[in-house]
């Protein structure tokens, strides 16, 4: 193999990458000569197996290393064969990372038996609109995507845009980009490609920013010097604080009522459960019908099934069927560590939320958010669970929920927020705007959030 000159930061291209094939010693110049090298073997080990069909059908087992991996499907073992050198460029992509950056710490935990490689059931399919191509090589098909991104860029633009944008064609994504390489770095989400992995335990990570946040965060090198005013949790940075925190802005509104969401997925888990009647899923041994398999497995575990969790505590002759109460019993008992639901109002402590919840409504007069099933609760810096007394919802959800009394507003900008309390008969807002003389953006700084009094209520 040719040898390219040794340079402080080397690019993909350039890393030197060892075949694993047993007792092979090659060693190629990045991931698409490892690709065509492999290749050679599956072709010679294709021929060998041909020969001894006479013999038998026999498996198909991978010699890669220290794999054990075996399977009676060839264009399995073939797809498997080619993940191993597509997963040795990201170890060692990762590992060049690390050695240029030395300020970031090491990984702690449990280290990596062999590669880590996903199931592969079938071939990479390409979603590109009226492409219909797959591809048994992981790394042949994310070059084809961006052959794809590229060729779209050239398609699509033309000489009067001086910054032209370009069309994401894959299936059910017309998201407009603002450059060809904005468009090949979005298209990667879409076939999960992976640039890196942590040397030392083998995760996969889209960037070398989220390996080294995957690597700060960790209990033995968090620092715990960023603190979440919302849930109390511990960051290792401000910039994984600031991530966390935007996960309570609530930036979805159900349509059919006021209920808000921080995801999409989570909206959509409302919507079904809420406003929808189908139940497609029917136990077997009763009548009961659930929205998700998991809810029905979850029925047949706590109903008809005899399984139960033995608590594995010496001496302990404690048992339960689900692992929720078994997982209550441990602190509680075992763990010295009892759970308690705190009455803001009155101190009054209770075992259940269910039991806290008819005390609010029942002895200070409390009701439901609109939209909302149940009260929420959170754990306080004393262990106590409270009820949440604030909601963080994005400035066009709020607009979205008092679009019936607001008559003219001016235009804000899209990085503002509010603090909403949803408990009280009047909604109190407090406005979070990237203007300094106004208030704080979310996220830029902590933000404590005002506790509420009685006669608030």
């Amino acid at each position: 193999m040719k040898q390219h000159p040794t340079s402080k930061r080397k690019k993909s291209s350039e890393l030197q990458l060892p075949c694993g094939w047993r007792d092979c010693k090659v060693i190629c110049d990045g991931e698409w000569l490892l690709n065509g090298h492999i290749a050679e073997h599956l072709e010679k080990h294709q021929q060998q197996q041909q020969q001894q069909e006479s013999q038998g059908p026999d498996k198909c087992v991978c010699v890669w290393n220290d794999c054990n991996f075996q399977t009676n499907c060839r264009e399995e073992f073939e797809r498997h064969s080619y993940y191993h050198g597509y997963y040795i460029n990201l170890l060692l992509q990762g590992k060049h990372e690390c050695e240029l950056h030395p300020e970031i710490p090491a990984c702690y935990a449990l280290p990596r038996k062999g590669d880590k490689l996903p199931e592969l059931k079938q071939n990479f399919h390409c979603g590109w609109s009226d492409c219909k191509r797959s591809f048994i090589s992981i790394v042949e098909f994310q070059d084809h995507i961006v052959q794809h991104a590229s060729f779209e860029y050239e398609i699509q633009k033309s000489p009067d845009d001086e910054r032209p944008k370009t069309q994401c064609n894959w299936t059910l994504c017309n998201k407009q980009l603002e450059n060809k390489y904005r468009l090949i770095e979005h298209i990667s989400t879409h076939s999960n490609k992976k640039h890196v992995a942590c040397y030392h335990c083998g995760e996969l990570f889209r960037t070398k920013t989220t390996l080294f946040d995957h690597l700060r965060r960790q209990p033995d090198n968090n620092t715990h010097k960023f603190q979440c005013a919302q849930c109390f949790k511990f960051f290792a940075t401000e910039k994984l604080l600031r991530g966390h925190v935007v996960r309570h802005v609530n930036c979805y509104k159900c349509t059919m009522c006021d209920m808000t969401c921080s995801s999409a997925s989570s909206l959509t888990t409302h919507v079904r459960y809420r406003h929808l009647k189908d139940k497609p899923y029917k136990c077997t041994e009763c009548d009961t019908r659930c929205v998700r398999e998991s809810d029905l497995a979850k029925h047949v575990q706590i109903v008809h099934s005899k399984m139960v969790h033995q608590c594995d505590h010496p001496g302990c002759q404690y048992s339960v069927r689900t692992y929720t109460q078994m997982r209550r019993h441990f602190l509680e008992v075992h763990g010295n560590n009892p759970i308690f639901y705190a009455c803001h109002c009155c101190e009054r402590y209770f075992k259940t939320g269910k039991s806290l919840s008819v005390h609010l409504i029942k002895k200070h007069g409390f009701r439901l958010p609109s939209g909302h099933k149940r009260f929420s609760y959170r754990v306080d810096e004393n262990g106590f669970y409270r009820l949440e007394m604030t909601r963080i919802e994005s400035l066009e959800v709020t607009q979205q929920i008092l679009a019936p009394h607001i008559k003219e507003e001016p235009d804000l900008a899209d990085s503002c927020y509010e603090i909403v309390n949803p408990i009280g008969v009047d909604y109190e807002r407090i406005i979070v705007s990237n203007d300094a003389n106004e208030a704080q953006l979310v996220g830029e700084v902590t933000i404590s959030l005002p506790s509420l009094n009685d006669e608030d209520f």
